[in-house]
């Protein structure tokens, strides 16, 4: 059943002959074989017990040989099963052979009749052929009974039971009517013990020949006097068959159920851990131990896009598998995930090949190759539908990865795309006005230097060195972003931290009107960063807290050793933030809402680039309110320890 594994075209054609004993069989291949052409998949099923008979194994061979599949199942009910497996393997059209009419029982419906209840959107073709006996193989095969020791003894056990409890009732008041109603039951425990109705008759056999020797006079002869006991013996023969029957028939539901019950365990556990893996490889690793526990049976991954690389291999116990084998069957591995088919033991490409490949796909991806070790040993009907439908799961669990990889990849390029437009539409926006600035006093220094008085032009100056300085600071801010796009580019290095804070207040725009002060850590620390990205980090916090505080306001820069992080924060005593907007301050192009905030003067990067510059060194920053007043921002940093030489 191996073509649930299939293309999922709108051509597809899936074949499905029904063999049997028939020597008529082989037209049914030759006709349905004239439809298979290229690309059909074609299947063979032989539904019935053990194929003992020299012309069905002749029947199965023939089909193998010209490029069948053949699976065979047990069940009483024949069409039924037929039309599941045709349901589970997606055919298209069915072959099946016509018996002869069949005289007293052709009342009853034809297979083919119930197959086109079951099956009404699969085109059955009905091969006539008078040859055909209309004596069903199953019944011939079962006409032959292998005994069963395990039974007889059962019988003999039970039918001694009941002789020497009616010896016992026999010596006692009560009638000769109890010893048959003993004898009755016994032959009822028998039926219901046993695997065949003929245990049930030989039963009621021992019960006539034990109840007539032993208590029917002349006793201990055969004799029968009373013709009332034949009646009796003839119903006790009836009812043991029937019993017989129902026992057979209740045993087979019995154990279809557990089959049944056992699948969907199986199933549910599997899907339950496949739903808790994280990624595509736990997912298949998941599937691999599961079919392993399944089968008993080592089995091998081959990644489609690494299928030349030796594969991961699952083995089934202690022992390991012959790596030299499965080196040896790679173009079966191939081949199978090339025409996503399945191939090697049991099929008609590589039949002589140890394991069976089963290509994981879906409808557009080819994810890989699963094979399972077969040694020569067909799997059951059973462990084939649920091989199957784990594959399935398998299938569906990587597509559904892969499309959750995809959707996440869609969703980070449109998160980047979305941060790229808005820096474009802030740089258009919010760079305009100084670039108009700048444009307009070098214009008017250009035009009126020889009528502006020495005040006028210093203060142009310094306006221009401003607005430079302001648009220098954020071309380096998108620079930096820029950088930290790829994570190859950090430069990380172990610096001193002190030297780090000096080294950017030499980078920090005028601040005439505030007061920078620095509080170091007695100990002198060293800590692993990318300098000038923390000095990007400080340069941003200590340019905010100039533009955001009054003039005459204090900025301090402190360092705080703890058990495993560095502190650096930067403090100041102006108005703060409030707390409506603390949670939003690192959000990209946020600028909040302050008085001394000009409205040009920022693009609502240098939080978020503060933040992102911390993720990158794994770990944070923080903003909370200064005591008794103003705000404090502080981020961590990851010490390291220096010997003196160094």
């Amino acid at each position: 059943m191996n073509n649930t594994q299939q293309t999922y075209t709108n051509d597809r054609i899936a074949v499905l002959v029904c063999l049997s004993a028939s020597p008529s069989t082989r037209h049914v291949i030759d006709t349905a074989r004239k439809l298979a052409g290229r690309g059909t998949e074609a299947i063979a099923l032989y539904v019935g017990s053990a194929p003992d008979s020299p012309q069905l194994r002749e029947n199965i061979a023939y089909a193998q040989t010209v490029g069948f599949e053949v699976h065979t199942a047990e069940s009483a009910d024949i069409a039924l099963t037929i039309s599941e497996f045709a349901r589970r393997a997606g055919t298209t059209d069915l072959f099946i052979g016509r018996s002869a009419p069949s005289g007293f029982f052709q009342q009853r419906r034809s297979i083919s009749d119930q197959l086109s209840e079951y099956l009404p959107g699969v085109d059955i073709h009905v091969i006539p052929d008078s040859r055909a006996s209309s004596y069903p193989q199953e019944a011939r095969n079962n006409a032959s009974i292998t005994w069963n020791l395990r039974d007889v003894l059962i019988v003999l056990a039970v039918m001694t039971a009941a002789t020497l409890l009616s010896v016992w009732f026999d010596r006692s008041p009560f009638s000769n009517a109890n010893i048959i109603t003993i004898y009755i039951l016994a032959v009822l425990i028998a039926s219901l013990l046993t695997s065949h109705q003929i245990y049930g008759i030989l039963a009621a056999v021992l019960y006539i020949l034990l109840f007539n020797f032993l208590f029917i006079d002349p006793r201990f002869t055969l004799l029968v006097y009373d013709p009332g006991y034949v009646m009796t013996y003839f119903v006790t023969v009836i009812a043991a068959l029937i019993t017989g029957s129902l026992t057979i028939r209740m045993k087979q539901i019995v154990r279809t159920s557990a089959q049944n019950a056992y699948q969907a365990k199986v199933l549910l556990d599997t899907s339950n851990r496949i739903e808790r893996a994280k990624n595509a490889d736990e997912i298949i690793r998941t599937g691999c131990i599961q079919l392993v526990h399944l089968l008993g049976r080592t089995v091998t991954w081959s990644q489609a896009d690494r299928i030349n690389s030796p594969p991961d291999i699952y083995p089934a116990g202690t022992d390991q598998p012959d790596l030299k084998t499965v080196e040896t069957e790679r173009d079966a591995v191939i081949w199978t995930l090339e025409n996503r088919h399945n191939s090697g033991a049991f099929t008609s490409h590589f039949s002589d090949y140890r394991c069976r490949y089963f290509c994981i796909h879906s409808i557009k991806t080819a994810f890989g190759v699963i094979g399972i070790e077969m040694n020569g040993k067909p799997l059951s009907e059973f462990e084939n539908t649920i091989l199957l439908s784990i594959l399935n799961e398998l299938a569906l669990a990587l597509e559904n990865e892969a499309i959750e990889a995809e959707w996440q990849a869609a969703e980070i390029a449109a998160q980047k795309e979305s941060l790229r437009a808005g820096l474009l539409r802030s740089i258009s926006h919010d760079l305009r006005t100084p670039l108009t600035s700048i444009y307009g006093n070098a214009s008017n220094l250009a035009l009126n230097d020889a009528v502006l008085s020495e005040e006028d032009r210093r203060k142009i100056y310094g306006d221009l060195m401003e607005d430079s300085e302001w648009l220098n600071a954020q071309m380096e801010n998108i620079l930096v972003m820029t950088r930290l796009e790829n994570k190859d580019m950090l430069h990380i290095a172990t610096e001193s931290v002190e030297d780090v804070i000096e080294e950017s207040l030499r980078h920090i725009r005028r601040h005439a009107g505030h007061t920078i002060k620095t509080v170091y850590d007695p100990d002198v620390l060293f800590a692993r960063m990318d300098v000038k990205l923390i000095m990007q980090v400080l340069i941003n916090l200590i340019d905010n807290a100039i533009k955001y505080t009054p003039e005459g306001s204090t900025i301090t820069i402190r360092t705080v050793k703890t058990d495993n992080r560095i502190l650096v924060s930067v403090e100041d005593d102006g108005g703060g933030i409030p707390d409506e907007e603390k949670p939003r301050v690192f959000e990209p192009f946020y600028t909040g809402h302050h008085t001394l905030n000009d409205s040009y003067r920022s693009l609502g990067l240098g939080l978020n680039l503060c933040m992102l510059i911390m993720k990158a060194h794994g770990t944070s920053i923080e903003v909370f309110d200064n005591t008794p007043y103003g705000t404090v921002f502080r981020f961590e940093l990851i010490p390291e320890e220096v010997t003196a030489y160094e």
